[in-house]
């Protein structure tokens, strides 16, 4: 086996260090091929390493300035560190070297969409589509939507459908298309995550008008926050007799550009009288999150830490609540501050709890996760704050958000990922509301 099987093989297995040992040796044997660099940069790259792999990448270029697939791995690691301008050259140097190749505009795109450039964005993105790249549809549609071009890019959104975004799987009935059905059971087929869904939940009313009966797949952390707005509510996958289907992420598509009114959704009183007790006191009641789902690839660039959150909204008078679910509960039980915190967890068993929680609160204050959709489709007050290349619902440039009238958006300044800003802002803003 030659030494690019071997590299190849331990890549696909994933065994990054031993891959990084490989390929330093293969740079070490031949310092003078640029080829031995940009691959010991890519290695360094997939394991995290992005400044190791940007000084690869840049030996490689010194070697020879005109490979375009290096320019644009080099831009791809800027864009990592959030160095958006230098990313944003780097990539434009590999588009003009390689003018038909798909990945490059891609690349260039992607960089520009981390960036939050998304009218700059789209070209390249159309330009990658022409050229064949299979995930430039998927972008282009998201680019759309965050400039705000509700009309085509929810149009384009569909693609997810017959690009394997979505897993294909049976689907009784026809596709819905929005028409009136009455007589007939709809089935809405669940996709993408609690946030997505979540924000669904708002064009539930305008199905039900349409007449029929109409039938949900949710998880069970969502089945009794669903329940009052649909005919049944179904687990994913169980086997439904329908004559028509659509999935989740459609309907705003049938709908738009119109915003849906936000459901009423009611918290339970057995709910409010399970939690009251652990909330009962004076003061500003406050609930924080700090992190979204860890299994989220891009959770690094919009989670922050719970040190920040007690450093900047732990003012005199304002009392926090910890409303954080999964493997980042862990920090508050290590924290020095943690008696300052009242964990809410052990009592949050669905979403269904959680929004009785964030009705007996004054303000909830997190970084972008399910919780901010199900505080704003509550019409809680909350704030979010946003990092680095924020998901497209948030839109761009503005501090609110027109599918949740109680939302105030806090977003990070372009550049590399420093939140200072955005809670130096959050923190300031709450201590205006603390009486003094």
């Amino acid at each position: 086996m030659s030494r690019v099987e071997r590299l190849e093989a331990l890549l696909k297995e994933n065994r990054l260090e031993e891959a990084v040992t490989l390929a330093a040796e293969s740079a070490r044997a031949a310092p003078r091929d640029p080829e031995t660099h940009n691959a010991l940069g890519v290695v360094l790259a997939r394991a995290g390493r992005y400044p190791e792999a940007e000084r690869c990448y840049r030996a490689a270029l010194r070697l020879d300035p005109r490979r375009g697939p290096i320019w644009s791995n080099l831009g791809n690691t800027l864009t990592a560190q959030g160095r958006d301008a230098t990313a944003v050259a780097a990539q434009r140097r590999a588009v003009s070297l390689e003018p038909r190749n798909g990945t490059a505009f891609y690349n260039l795109a992607t960089t520009l969409t981390r960036a939050e450039r998304h009218g700059e964005a789209i070209p390249e993105y159309e330009e990658a589509l022409r050229l064949g790249h299979p995930q430039a549809a998927w972008n282009l549609a998201r680019a759309r939507l965050a400039a705000g071009d509700l009309r085509r890019g929810f149009a384009e959104y569909e693609c997810r459908l017959t690009t394997g975004l979505v897993p294909d799987r049976p689907r009784p009935g026809a596709r819905w298309d929005g028409s009136r059905f009455e007589g007939k059971t709809l089935l809405l087929l669940t996709e993408q995550g609690f946030g997505d869904t979540i924000w669904i939940l708002r064009y539930l009313t305008w199905v039900r008008e349409r007449g029929g009966h109409v039938v949900l797949e949710a998880k069970p952390e969502l089945a009794a926050l669903a329940a009052p707005l649909v005919d049944e509510v179904v687990a994913p996958g169980a086997e439904v007799t329908a004559d028509l289907h659509l999935h989740v992420c459609s309907l705003p598509g049938l709908f738009s550009p119109r915003v849906a009114p936000l459901p009423p959704l009611p918290p339970e009183e057995a709910r409010l009288e399970r939690l009251r007790p652990h909330m009962a006191g004076p003061g500003l009641k406050v609930g924080i999150i700090w992190s979204g789902s860890v299994t989220f690839g891009s959770n690094h660039w919009r989670a922050a830490t719970l040190g920040r959150f007690l450093d900047a909204f732990l003012w005199p008078g304002v009392r926090l609540f910890s409303l954080q679910k999964g493997p980042p509960e862990a920090e508050l039980a290590q924290h020095p501050q943690r008696a300052a915190v009242t964990d809410l967890a052990p009592h949050l068993r669905d979403f269904a709890d959680t929004a009785a929680a964030l009705s007996l609160l004054d303000l909830v204050i997190m970084t972008d996760s399910a919780v901010a959709h199900l505080a704003g489709t509550t019409n809680r007050p909350v704030w979010v704050l946003l990092g680095r290349a924020p998901h497209w619902l948030w839109l761009t440039g503005r501090e609110d958000c027109p599918w949740y009238p109680s939302m105030r958006l806090f977003r990070m300044a372009p550049g590399p990922l420093a939140w200072d800003g955005v809670f130096d802002r959050a923190s300031a803003a709450l201590l205006e509301r603390v009486p003094g």
